[in-house]
Order: structure tokens, then C-alpha cells, then sequence
């Protein structure tokens, strides 16, 4: 079986069969004749059966394997009849199909508009279309076939009529003509009742129909909203359903012809598609204006650029010099071939490697003390050689920051260029341009900013001379000037200035470390000593010595530092905790911000220091959370001889270690000026409103309103629990349950063509209110559906609509024109090929190379926006969990465009955060030597060791008790895992204090412990659990034989070749991280080590947020009571702390500005 399944499948094929299903083609199957044996519900196998293993082929397989884009093997697809379900290690018990022990690859449902239902089961060798089950195994199949086929016949009935009634489909579509391969041997008429048993079933499958498909009429049909308001009234009657078998399901269900699903956008965002998404799934929604020159795009493809090259031989001087040294004659002007030009026009300039030339901007002219006329030119690129490449508009220029002195001879004529207003587009057309600029481009990261502020006339010009002002000149010599240590001013004690950073006696710094796995080293800088040469004579730069005055012969590059080193007490407890059991956690309160003197002393030279931090003792703080709240802020209240000495420890007052004066008044007055801009932004209601699109739960808008300068104001989630949760997390919002087009094309008929729209009922019945009007929205952020674009993602498809709905969310900034704009994606966008077509199940051939990405640069700047793009590892921000996303920022023309922010805690996780360029460069945003950061990495023990402990109860199903296990003693609460429902209490108390300073901050606002449940298993999943050893990292190999799934365990398994598949069953360690969060927490699945540390249990919902970093007053909901929807959201979600991390950046903007 496959590495989530520990079932086995008999069959005895009837007749030949050649099933060609929808995603791959199978292969016609080999006649063969095998017994089967019941015998009080176990098989018997019988010595003539075939058992399948990897070398076992049909007639008509082709036996080469195949690999797919991510380089893992895919498998054959066979059909199987007369078939029989059993599990191995329950001594060939015959079994549902429902109980097998799967992941969520090993079930696969497609719906067809022909009502054949198809049940695909995977093995570790091939996926099996079930055909007609066995005579004597029906009745384990019979609940099964009823909830596929009934869904299906529910979701057809949808899509064929919405206005479809739940009395209608009951006495007319239940029960029609039409019948599936299985239906000979299974129960094929149905009843009311049958519908009401499988509510739940039914209604995540249309729901997740809904999902996919973005149908908007569904919410409207009268038949799921029956369906909905019967599962709401089972709920009141205490009545939980099954849990839902976790499979892949594919819909082949489309929408009625005159109802098509579609990806609605803006006529501006159609234009720019040029056909790159699901072709056949984009409506256009017109304004009132829908002939707009914007709306239009009227680009002009001018094709290559080719000027005459002509000899030019009269040059000469237009007037008199403006102004002359020893070297250099300036001039205003001059005259080329009787053209006339001046400083400041836009020229085409000679190309020495192609016959197409380059645009420079002429900053100023001179003659050399050799009389050659030259002019100093500052370069543009075109749209095409930067990341744009094939999207660019063929019009559009970029500023760059590269300049050469450059002979007037090259210069071949004037070129058309205009510099375009903030208000005006790449559209407009003009008579005396051809060419079009409005962004400065950085060809290192991709990142296109206002040109205004690249090259406005009333820039301060510090290093440049008066007659020779470029700004690409000034920042190359700014650059230049910085990376070389300096005196800050004439005294010494004005300190040393080094990378942009200034650094004085008494201030406490970062130090970099040899272990790149650490966190900085912190010191005092204790005095200033400077390296003459000799070795032996090293001067104390002091004022007694030097009289205060720095000198020419004393050069900081020289210069080193004494630094005092400071220790943190969280390693002293780790210290004093390293012989316990590796599955205890610390019982301790643990402080990241907590540190203690030494008397240890460093000599460090000035580069090696990573900036500064801000130390107070323990009493001069009047609220130390606040104060730990703010960046950079540590404390102490004692010293000790030397790093890790507990032993000496002891008290130190208020007054022993003196503090940079300069320093401290400054950063005083910075805090206070910071803290009334934030009171000043709340008090004036001067909050950016923001609407969160695709919200999900709400990870990014938790991390947004922290802030205290933004406020959500709406939200879009189309999942029913998910839009639950949002809701009730954040009472003041308007929550929309719907589809993001349908929202859409209603906010654009209300608020511009004026129309009054018909009511709309929400997922749950409830009625839409009116979307924001153009001008109401501040700042949009959102995470489009991510699973065409995933590397987890296997069935890539060329045209998946949900890749369209990153069209749907420009189309929202490009109506609503919000100052800012924030999206966030998975890693795999870099490397998705937009446009190209569908090469077999899984591959994606041609295309456009990083194609998502070129197009989200391509809109955003077409609309006038400012963007940059990076990807960032939420390990990074204070998050115990490796997972790495892709943002884009994107602010308007005008605005300043924030940055992206620096690791604040390190994390022990190799992979990369580069992004690779289409020309074969990469860059990444840390710019902290070696990835290292102020605080060490938060653990698993950080997450979660101050929760309360319970464990479940072995079932004994496979292995009867021991005399030992009788006898012992629970250490913590075990309770009985049913296969419904959920385990544990929903709410209770905390019975110990926040042990760390992520606890500290996840609970600051909570006043109970809410989800701290888990979602229920079969008996075989339980046992399992319980049997993993207690060690860290202990998986299904250390299982006992009989408990170890046959999949995984079997030689002969594709498990096999892959390691067994280390890490399914896994048990965590307190000392390391969390997996990346997916989707479903399950024991067999794609990241199966989520077996908590010490405790024989899966991890709790509350455990799988903590590794998000939601903090515990943020609930979460279910409408249908499933704790799987729960698991979804955290899953799904922007972990909050990143969202904070990227939100303050944006602040720091805004504060700047103020």
C-alpha cells in the first residue's frame, strides 16, 4: 500500500477491462481468477494469489516509470474488480474503505455529469479505479458508495439549476436512471433519510466544489442552502457527524452554459492577461467608463529601436562656460550636427555591442584639460531587460543608477521621452514622446520606486561637486564613503561611524558570532583603542591622551574597540537543565530578554559590530512587558565573573554601569515622538482601512491591526469555517462569506454604474451587506489560493482557475486604488510558467518563466504603483516553524515604499531565501551576516511546554496490556479517542505561567485556554500513536512489528527507496522546530511528525496554532463542529508574527513621513 495506507486490496478481475480515466490513462488489466475466503469478517488469501509488488505488471503496462517536475516517482493507474478490502495488521481484517489509516493522497473521488462516480485507491505501487466490490463485501462498501454517489447527484443537480429546491431534487433527481459501474452489486435507490445520514459528507464536498470552481450562484441555490440549514439543526441537536475521510476529490461537474464559473476582472487587468490565464474562465466587469484610456491600455508595440548611426563630426559649444577648474570647462549646451542640446535632455547614445542604442539623460557637459567634448550620462534600461522582460510595455523606461563620462560624438540624436505625472499612465498619448519613464529600477532586487525621488532637483547634494550633481554618482560615493570606519565628529567621544551606523563609548551592541546557529553575541563598548602598527604599542584613544581631538594620522580604520560582554540567562538555564531526559521540557520560566554582566572583555574591530541595542536595568522599567514589547530591548540586574558562571551570580544596582548620555536622550525622544504618532494615528481615527482578501482565518490581518495604525475593515473568505472564525475574531469587520468575483462585480454595479443590487445571501444564509465604495479603502493585503502554484501540489494543471483569482485580487486594487498593497504567496510562484500548456497529469510545459511573478510586477507598476518582491522565511520572525512565502509590496507613486524586514530571531534551517532571476542572478533581503539575528530560535519547547498534558488512551486493539502496562501509573490525563468529534476539553485554565517569552506574548490577552483539542482517529491510528517511543524522533520504525504500517515497513515497498519515509509517526523535540504547517495534522501524512515531544498524543489544535504564532485569545471555529476545518485554517494561514514583522516596516514608513 502507499506510505499513508496499511490495507491491502484482493481482486478477482471478471473481465478484461480498458478504463480511461479523466487524469491519466489506465491500462487494460490481465484476466485472472482469484478465491476469496470470509470467515467471521477476516480474508483468508489462498496459495494461487498474486501478490503485488513493484515488479508486478499487466499486459499492456508500460513498465518504464515515470518521474514528474518535482522529481518523485508517479505510478500506474489499473481498474480493479470483485474487489476486497482488509488490513494487514489486523491479521487481514476486512475492512471499510472509510477506516483505512490514510494521509491525503490515498483516496481520490471524481464526480462526472453522467453520475458515474469514481472511487480511485492508491497503493504504494498504483492508483485502482474501484469497480464493482465483491458480493460478500458490499455491505462494507454500501456506505461509502451511497455519500459519492449522492454528492454527485447533489452537486450535478446544482450545477445543471441553481434555482433547484431541496423538494424538487428529492422527488425528481434522487433517484433517476442513470447508475454507476458499481451500482450492479450496491444499493441504488435512495432516500431522504440517506441524504439527511450524510449531511456532512455532502456539504464539504460541495462546499470544497465551491472553492475550487469559485462558483458565486451556488450560495444562491435553494437546495444548499436546505442542505446547510438541516446540518445546522443536527448540530443544535447535539448530533456530530462522521468525520470526513480525507482525499483528494476532482469535480468534472461544469457549471450550466449560461452560468459559467468565472474569474471576474477589470477591463485595465484583462487587457494586461493577454490571454496567460484560464482563458475561457475571465469576464470582464465594466464601469461606467469602460472606453478610458487606462481601462484600454493603448500600447503601442514600437518594435526595436533603430537610429541612424551617422558620423558626428560638428560639435561645438553653445554659449559661455558656467563655471571652470584646473581639470574641466563646464557648459549649459551645445550643438551636434546643428541640433542643439542641453543638460538634462533625454538622447539615444551610441551602443557599442548592439546596433540598437541605449537612453541616457545628459546631467552636465564639460571639456577635459585634452579639449575632448564629453558629457556625463546617467543610463536608462528598457522594460524588456529588466524582470519584466517579455511583459513589459514596449514604451516604458527605467531610470538606473549607472553613469559613465561619455564623448559628445556618441550622442545620435534626441530621444522621445516624457516623465510621466503621478496621476498620468503608460496610455497617455502624446505628440512628443514615444517613450514614457516613471520608476527608478535596482537591478540587484527587482525593486521599482518613484523616479521623483532618484532624481528630484532639490536633493542635498553631500559628495558631489556643484558643477558634476548626479545622483547615481552621489549614492555610488555615499556607498563608498559608509563602508570605511569614521570619526563621527572632531572629538572622540563623539564616536565611530561605520556602515551608517554610529557607535559610542557605553553603548551596547550586536557582535557577530563564529556559530552561525546563535544569536548575537551582545557587548558594552568599554573604550576605543587604535592599532599604530606596531603591535606591542597599542594607545588608548582617551582625552587625557589625545587631549579629545581626533587627527589625521588616527584613522578609524585603525581603530578597535574593548567590548565588555553581557550573557543570557536563557542559557544558563539551558545549562543547568542539559542532563534531563530528552523529552522533558524545561520547567522554568525561560526570558529571551533577560542578560547579566561579565567581566569578560573582547577586542573587536569596528566592522564586525551588527548595530546597536538598548539595556536598562531591572528597576529603572516601569512596565517591563511594554518595554520587552518594543525592538532590541534586553535588561539585567546582575553580573557574575565570566559567561555561564551561575555559581557567582549576584545583585547589581541601577547605578553600576554607566550609559551613553547622547544615546539614551535620543533614543528617549525618539520613543516618545514614535509612541505619539501611534496615540496621535488611534485618536484621530487616522487608522489605514484595510480590506483583507482571501483572509482565510485572518493570519495577516492579526499581524496588520497589532500595529495599532491599521484597522481591518473588511474581509473575503469564501470558506464557510474559515469566514466563521475571521468573523468571530474580529467582531468590528465585515466579514463577506462569498466569492471575491461576485463581491466584485457587485461593488463595481453599486457604486459605478449606480445600479441597486438584488440581496445576497452569504454560505450561511445570511444577507451580504453593501461592498466599500473606491475611496474607503486604504490598504489591501491577501493570499490568493495557493495550491496550483505549491510544490506540495503534484496534479499542477496548465489552466487551474484558482491561479486566476491573483487576477481577480489586482482587479480589486486596480477598482479600489488603495494607497497600499500587500500580497502573499507560496514559494513555488517564483517558478511557475504562466501561460504555458498542460503536458500529462502533473507537468506544465512552455509558458512564460516566472510568469505569475513578471505579471504582478507588470499590473501593479502599470497602475502606477511602486513594488518590490522577496521571499522570507517565517522562522525568521519569531515563528517555530519553517515556512518560507513570497510578498509583494505595492504603494503608490508618491508614498515611500517600505522595506522588507531583518531576521529577528535566528533559525537552524538551511533552505534558501534567494530568488532566482530569469537572467541567472539571485538576491535575497537578509542582509545580516550570515542570517544570524538578536534572539536564538524559538523551539518547539518555547511553543507549547506551558500547556496542559493529557494523553490517550491505548485501545489495545493489536496488542493486548502487559503486566507492566496494567501496573503503571498515568502520568497526566489519558482520555478515550472516539472517531468523532474531538479529544479533550474546549476550554480550561492554564496550570502553569508563561515559561517563555513566546508564551509570554501568545498569552497576553487570553483569559482561557481555548482548542487545546485534537482531532479524532480510528483505533489502528491510536495505537500507533501511543506505542511511538518517547524519544525525540522516533517514527513508524519503532514501532512493534505487528503495529508497523506494512507500506512502510515491507522491503519491497516504494517506501523503501525513499528511506522508509523517516519522519511518519514522528515524534517532535522540545529543543527543535515544528514542520512546515499543512493543511490536515495526521500521522501518515506529508509532514507526519506531529506526535508532541512527551506526551503519546497528536498535537492539539492550540500546539499547531502556537507554531503559527497565533496568540491564544484567537479562537477557532468550525461550522460543522470538525476539528480538520481547524487544523485547515492554521494550515492555510500567514503566521501572525511574520504579518507583523512586514506591518512594521510599513510603519516605520509612515512614522518617518510624519
Amino acid at each position: 500500500m502507499s506510505p499513508e495506507s496499511s490495507s491491502s486490496l484482493a481482486n478477482n478481475t471478471r473481465k478484461r477491462k480498458n478504463e480511461k480515466p479523466n487524469y491519466r490513462a489506465a491500462h487494460e488489466e490481465e484476466e485472472s481468477k482469484t478465491e476469496k475466503q470470509f470467515l467471521h469478517g477476516y480474508y483468508t488469501l489462498k496459495p494461487n494469489e498474486i501478490e503485488e509488488d513493484e515488479k508486478f505488471e499487466l499486459v499492456g503496462e508500460d513498465p518504464v516509470e515515470q518521474m514528474d517536475e518535482c522529481g518523485r516517482e508517479t505510478i500506474r493507474c489499473r481498474t480493479i474488480d470483485d474487489f476486497v478490502a482488509y488490513d494487514l495488521a489486523r491479521n487481514n481484517k476486512i475492512i471499510c474503505i472509510e477506516e483505512h489509516d490514510t494521509g491525503d493522497t490515498d483516496m481520490r473521488i471524481e464526480y462526472t455529469e453522467d453520475e458515474q462516480s469514481e472511487v480511485w485507491l492508491r497503493t504504494q505501487f498504483a492508483w485502482y479505479k474501484l469497480l464493482n466490490p465483491a458480493p460478500e463485501y458490499i455491505q462494507y462498501f454500501d456506505s461509502l458508495f451511497k455519500r459519492v454517489k449522492l454528492t454527485n447527484k447533489v452537486i450535478l443537480s446544482m450545477a445543471t439549476d441553481t434555482s433547484t429546491t431541496y423538494d424538487e431534487f428529492i422527488s425528481h433527481k434522487l433517484n433517476n436512471n442513470s447508475s454507476s459501474a458499481s451500482e450492479s452489486n450496491c444499493t441504488s435507490h435512495f432516500t431522504a433519510q440517506d441524504i439527511k445520514d450524510n449531511l456532512d459528507f455532502i456539504i464539504s464536498e460541495c462546499t470544497e466544489w465551491l472553492n475550487q470552481q469559485c462558483i458565486p450562484e451556488l450560495a444562491d441555490c435553494p437546495l444548499y442552502n436546505t442542505l446547510r440549514r438541516m446540518m445546522k439543526s443536527n448540530k443544535s441537536n447535539n448530533t456530530i457527524q462522521n468525520e470526513v475521510m480525507e482525499r483528494r476529490a476532482n469535480c468534472n461537474i461544469k457549471f450550466g452554459t449560461e452560468k459559467t464559473s468565472q474569474i471576474c476582472v477589470t477591463p485595465f487587468i484583462k487587457n494586461l492577461t493577454g490571454g496567460l490565464f484560464a482563458r475561457d474562465s475571465i469576464t470582464v466587469i465594466q464601469s461606467t467608463a469602460p472606453n478610458s484610456d487606462e481601462e484600454q491600455m493603448m500600447s503601442v508595440d514600437v518594435g526595436p529601436l533603430v537610429v541612424d548611426d551617422h558620423n558626428t563630426r560638428d560639435i561645438q559649444w553653445m554659449g559661455t562656460p558656467i563655471a571652470r577648474n584646473k581639470l574641466r570647462v563646464y557648459y549649459d549646451s551645445g550643438i551636434i550636427n546643428g541640433e542643439l542640446f542641453h543638460s538634462g535632455d533625454i538622447v539615444y547614445v551610441r551602443n557599442d555591442r548592439t546596433k540598437e542604442p541605449v537612453f541616457a539623460k545628459i546631467m552636465y557637459m564639460f571639456e577635459d584639460s585634452s579639449r575632448n567634448k564629453l558629457f556625463h550620462a546617467r543610463f536608462f534600461i528598457h522594460g524588456r531587460d529588466t524582470v519584466l522582460e517579455e511583459l513589459a510595455d514596449t514604451r516604458e523606461l527605467f531610470l538606473l543608477n549607472s553613469c559613465s563620462d561619455r564623448l559628445l560624438e556618441h550622442i545620435l540624436s534626441k530621444a522621445k521621452v516624457k516623465c510621466l505625472d503621478q496621476k498620468e499612465s503608460g496610455s497617455t498619448q502624446s505628440n512628443d514622446a514615444i517613450y514614457f519613464y516613471r520608476f527608478w529600477y535596482d537591478e540587484e532586487y527587482a525593486v521599482f520606486e518613484d523616479v521623483k525621488s532618484h532624481e528630484n532637483n532639490d536633493f542635498v547634494f553631500v559628495h558631489c561637486e556643484d558643477n558634476e550633481r548626479c545622483r547615481s554618482c552621489e549614492k555610488g560615493m555615499d556607498e563608498e564613503f559608509n563602508s570605511v570606519p569614521r570619526w563621527i565628529g572632531n572629538n572622540i567621544q563623539d564616536g565611530i561611524k561605520c556602515k551608517n551606523r554610529e557607535y559610542h563609548v557605553n553603548d551596547f551592541v550586536f557582535l557577530n558570532t563564529s556559530n552561525t546557529e546563535t544569536p548575537y553575541d551582545i557587548g558594552q563598548i568599554a573604550e576605543v583603542l587604535l592599532d599604530v602598527g606596531n603591535k606591542e604599542n597599542i594607545a588608548r584613544l582617551t582625552t587625557s591622551n589625545l587631549k579629545g581631538k581626533t587627527d589625521n594620522k588616527l584613522k578609524p580604520a585603525y581603530a578597535k574597540l574593548v567590548v565588555r560582554r553581557l550573557g543570557r540567562y536563557d542559557d544558563i538555564i539551558k545549562l543547568k537543565h542539559k542532563n534531563r531526559a530528552q523529552t522533558e521540557p524545561i520547567r522554568e520560566v525561560r526570558d529571551a530578554r533577560k542578560l547579566y554582566f561579565t567581566d569578560e572583555l573582547r577586542v573587536v574591530t569596528v566592522d564586525s559590530l551588527e548595530g546597536v541595542c538598548w539595556i536598562a536595568h531591572y528597576d529603572d522599567i516601569d512596565d517591563l512587558d511594554a518595554y520587552k514589547d518594543e525592538p532590541d530591548t534586553f535588561y539585567v540586574c546582575a553580573k557574575t565573573t565570566k559567561i555561564l558562571d551561575a555559581e557567582n551570580m549576584e545583585s547589581i544596582g541601577k547605578d553600576s554601569f554607566p550609559v551613553c548620555s547622547k544615546c539614551r536622550e535620543k533614543r528617549a525622544e525618539h520613543m516618545l515622538k514614535f509612541k505619539k504618532f501611534i496615540k496621535h494615528t488611534q485618536k484621530t481615527n487616522k487608522k489605514l482601512k484595510a480590506m483583507d482578501i482571501f483572509s482565510g482565518c485572518g493570519g495577516i490581518t492579526i499581524g496588520m491591526d497589532k500595529t495599532g495604525v491599521v484597522t481591518t475593515k473588511w474581509a473575503i473568505e469564501l470558506s464557510a469555517s474559515a469566514a466563521l472564525t475571521f468573523k468571530e475574531n474580529n467582531p468590528d469587520a465585515i466579514t463577506y462569506n462569498q466569492c471575491a468575483n461576485r463581491l466584485l462585480q457587485r461593488a463595481i454595479a453599486e457604486h459605478d454604474r449606480k445600479e441597486i443590487p438584488e440581496d445576497l445571501l452569504d454560505l450561511s444564509g445570511s444577507k451580504i451587506p453593501s461592498m466599500p465604495a473606491p475611496g474607503d479603502v486604504d490598504f489591501i493585503y491577501c493570499g490568493p489560493p495557493c495550491q496550483g502554484f505549491s510544490g506540495v501540489n503534484r496534479w499542477k494543471k496548465a489552466d487551474d482557475i484558482k491561479n486566476s483569482l491573483v487576477a481577480t485580487a489586482l482587479s480589486y486594487v486596480d477598482y479600489y486604488r488603495p494607497e497600499y498593497f500587500l500580497l502573499e504567496n507560496v514559494r513555488g510562484m517564483l517558478a511557475f510558467r504562466l501561460g504555458g500548456e498542460q503536458d500529462g497529469r502533473t507537468k506544465i510545459k512552455g509558458g512564460i518563466n516566472m510568469g505569475v511573478v513578471k505579471f504582478i510586477l507588470r499590473a501593479l507598476t502599470a497602475m502606477g504603483y511602486q513594488t518590490r518582491f522577496g521571499v522570507h522565511q517565517a522562522g525568521h520572525y519569531g515563528v517555530p516553524q519553517s515556512r518560507r512565502r513570497l510578498f509583494f509590496w505595492g504603494v503608490k507613486i508618491g508614498s515611500k515604499l517600505p522595506d522588507f524586514p531583518q531576521p529577528i530571531t535566528c533559525f537552524l534551517f538551511n533552505g534558501s531565501v534567494n530568488v532566482s532571476m530569469p537572467n541567472g542572478k539571485s538576491f535575497s533581503y537578509v542582509k545580516r551576516t550570515g542570517g544570524r539575528a538578536p534572539h536564538a530560535a524559538i523551539t518547539v519547547g518555547d511553543a507549547i511546554d506551558d500547556l496542559p498534558e493529557f494523553e490517550y488512551i491505548n485501545p489495545h486493539e493489536i496488542y493486548p496490556p502487559t503486566e507492566k502496562e496494567k501496573k503503571e501509573k498515568p502520568r497526566w490525563k489519558r482520555l478515550h479517542v472516539n472517531t468523532i468529534g474531538w479529544v479533550g476539553d474546549m476550554t480550561m485554565i492554564y496550570k502553569s505561567p508563561p515559561l517563555s517569552e513566546f508564551q509570554r506574548q501568545c498569552r497576553k490577552e487570553a483569559k482561557e485556554l481555548w482548542n487545546h483539542v485534537t482531532r479524532p482517529f480510528n483505533s489502528i491510528t491510536v495505537e500507533r500513536v501511543v506505542r511511538v517511543p518517547l524519544f525525540p524522533g522516533a517514527d513508524h520504525h519503532d514501532l512493534p512489528e505487528k503495529l508497523r504500517p506494512w507500506c512502510l515497513s515491507n522491503p519491497n515497498s516504494a517506501a523503501s527507496r525513499h528511506g522508509g519515509w523517516k519522519g511518519l509517526y514522528g515524534r517532535l523535540d522540545f529543543n527543535k522546530h515544528f514542520s512546515t504547517a499543512l493543511t490536515d495534522v495526521n500521522p501518515m501524512g506529508k509532514t507526519g511528525t506531529v506526535i508532541h515531544p512527551n506526551q503519546r498524543r497528536i498535537l492539539t489544535v492550540r500546539e499547531c496554532a502556537r507554531a503559527q504564532g497565533f496568540p491564544d485569545h484567537f479562537i477557532f471555529h468550525s461550522d460543522r463542529n470538525n476539528m480538520r476545518d481547524c487544523y485547515r485554517q492554521i494550515g492555510n494561514a500567514v503566521p501572525p508574527p511574520l504579518a507583523y514583522a512586514l506591518a512594521m516596516e510599513l510603519v516605520y514608513v509612515l512614522f518617518a513621513d510624519k
